[in-house]
């Protein structure tokens, strides 16, 4: 998934684009922000060249986030958790009220410590990634670097999602309760019709460059379907629609991915495994999966792992539960080409064609990719005995990049700052302003046309770094 923020800019008309303020032009403040600003030693700037990306740069999706997103993004969610007491004490049990009252307590408590910019506080649960957690916080403190406007965003963003778990997770009653799961749940029910369209059209593909085209690229506009960005899905005609959105690819390896998997495999790899790092629930997720059963199907892989969050994440990221909710969604549907389709995936789960990976804390800490070998190394050895893994999303991709500010038209596999287990793929609609490997001018050419394009997930990339083998 990719990021903080829940839907009020950038899919639709936006409080920031109706008050026709822009990310890197300089606003016209209320006194309140230049207040907050000068008392906490905002850069009046866009983000520097290769620096990581932080809140600290006022003319950055950062400071947005936490000036104006997330804010927005607990309101929510309280509100949320209130209208849908009687619902969770069912779930819950009825003590369930007394610990939702001391959730939304802490949710305002958060909102709050993230509106003054306040310090990074210490986890007290006993959760075993807690002790983790609180001597990376001691490092931040150190740094002078723990708080939502002077850390990193990738760091406060982690930190966020990581306190909004923690208090849940100290109530008996909620400790396991996804509090993200009734929106994603909603958008896969709410697209049925969407789900059957998009089935039909991609049914009994022969295996040829051009079939493998389109399935790839519907999991990559799938990708615009991110809860925390926008929540209008696709319309029935999406698989029409896709010959258009090709302008809107501004970076297209996908010949080279087809390249790699029918020609370009080593044979220390073989029999072909190929992972994918999942971004998104609902629409998302379904793509994903027709992904994985044309590989299977086309012969170009013999096994597809997926890869999933281990606590609720960054809004509508998959978690195991989604995962398999999602399959049972399928199976028990009374739509006859959902039901086939739920029976097929049943068919690769036992026999082995596709695999739920067991999830991993990794992909749910502050630190980016490139320290996988060092703090998962099992995970670094599972995804280099693959042949391909292919990262969506926004988060993943910022991930892979370090969230540092590269330049636009750096290679994407030098951006990757060492990290290749294997060959990678990213499949990223563009919802924040970071990107690298681009032809020259096309990020002056659209920022000049719309200095928010790098926000909204219209456009996107399909960019391959492939791993050379002895």
């Amino acid at each position: 998934m990719s990021d903080t923020e829940i839907n009020t800019e950038h899919g639709s008309q936006s409080e920031d684009e109706s008050d026709g303020s822009t990310l890197h032009s300089k606003d016209t403040l209320s006194g309140h922000d230049e207040e907050f600003d000068e008392k906490h030693n905002i850069f009046d700037i866009a983000p520097p060249l290769r620096e990581q990306l932080s809140a600290r740069y006022k003319h950055s999706f950062a400071y947005r986030t936490f000036r104006k997103r997330v804010p927005q993004m607990l309101n929510e969610l309280i509100t949320c958790m209130r209208e849908n007491e009687t619902r969770i004490m069912e779930q819950c049990g009825d003590y369930a009220r007394y610990d939702l009252r001391r959730v939304i307590w802490s949710l305002e408590i958060l909102r709050t410590e993230v509106q003054k910019n306040s310090e990074f506080k210490h986890f007290v649960d006993k959760d075993p990634g807690a002790s983790e957690w609180n001597i990376f916080i001691k490092k931040l403190e150190n740094r002078e670097k723990n708080q939502w406007f002077t850390s990193t965003w990738m760091d406060a963003e982690c930190y966020l999602y990581r306190r909004i778990w923690a208090a849940f997770r100290r109530a008996d009653t909620l400790s396991s309760y996804d509090y993200f799961s009734p929106k994603k749940i909603c958008s896969t029910r709410n697209n049925v019709f969407l789900l059957r369209s998009v089935l039909k059209g991609t049914r009994d593909l022969p295996r040829c460059r051009l079939h493998f085209l389109l399935i790839l690229k519907l999991s990559l506009w799938a990708n615009r379907c991110d809860l925390s960005i926008r929540t209008d899905a696709p319309n029935e005609r999406f698989i029409e629609q896709m010959v258009d959105f090709d302008e809107h690819l501004i970076a297209d390896q996908s010949e080279d991915v087809w390249h790699l998997l029918t020609e370009g495999i080593h044979s220390s790899v073989c029999p072909v495994t190929v992972d994918i790092v999942l971004d998104n629930a609902g629409f998302e997720l379904f793509a994903d999966l027709l992904l994985g059963e044309y590989l299977i199907e086309a012969g170009l892989a013999v096994k597809v792992r997926y890869h999933v969050k281990d606590i609720p994440w960054f809004v509508s990221d998959v978690t195991a539960n989604d995962f398999n909710w999602m399959l049972q969604f399928f199976l028990r549907h009374e739509i006859s080409e959902l039901s086939a389709f739920g029976r097929k995936l049943r068919r690769f789960m036992r026999k082995k064609s596709f695999e739920l990976c067991q999830a991993c804390s990794f992909w749910t800490k502050p630190q980016c990719f490139k320290f996988m070998r060092e703090m998962a190394p099992c995970l670094y050895v599972q995804l280099s005995l693959g042949a391909l893994t292919i990262f969506k999303g926004d988060l993943n991709y910022r991930k892979l990049l370090d969230d540092v500010n590269w330049n636009s038209t750096t290679p994407f596999s030098e951006c990757l700052s060492g990290f290749l287990p294997t060959s990678i793929c990213a499949l990223r609609s563009i919802k924040s302003d970071l990107y690298c490997g681009l032809p020259l001018c096309v990020v002056e050419w659209l920022t000049e046309e719309d200095p928010n394009w790098m926000c909204t997930g219209e456009k996107a990339v399909i960019q391959l770094a492939v791993k050379p083998r002895p």
